[in-house]
């Protein structure tokens, strides 16, 4: 491991492995970059919508199917009584949506609980 380090500090230190080194480096980052941001986009716009589906079944005492499969793609779906009433990310007519005819309630389940909020300054 300390011949390892060793050969990466003279290399950094080596003004024709830099010279070579930054442009590489720079065309790697273009190329993750936007895969790295969308994909961290993806992550986030699906937290946002189980939050906002899993608040809603609490408001109305309903219950979510999570990856539920509409128009081909995954959803979050809340349910009261056995009938959709709405799904994130939205969907036009949900309630005439073929895929959810005859759904089964068993795929459903309660929303959890919130967290219990911890008061700044109060020890774990």
């Amino acid at each position: 491991m300390k011949t390892i380090a060793a050969a990466a500090k003279a290399a950094a230190r080596n003004k024709t492995v830099r010279r070579i080194a930054a442009p590489a480096a720079l065309a790697a980052a273009r190329h993750v970059g936007p895969l790295a941001q969308q994909r961290y986009g993806e992550w986030r716009d699906r937290r946002v919508y189980k939050d906002r589906a899993v608040k809603l079944a609490r408001q109305i005492g309903g219950r979510i199917s999570e990856d539920t499969i509409i128009k081909g793609e995954p959803h979050i779906v809340v349910w009261k009584d056995g009938t959709a009433v709405e799904a994130f990310p939205h969907v036009d007519n949900l309630a005439k949506r073929p895929e959810l005819a005859g759904f089964d309630p068993a795929m459903t389940q309660e929303p959890p609980q919130p967290r219990a909020r911890r008061l700044p300054g109060r020890g774990a």
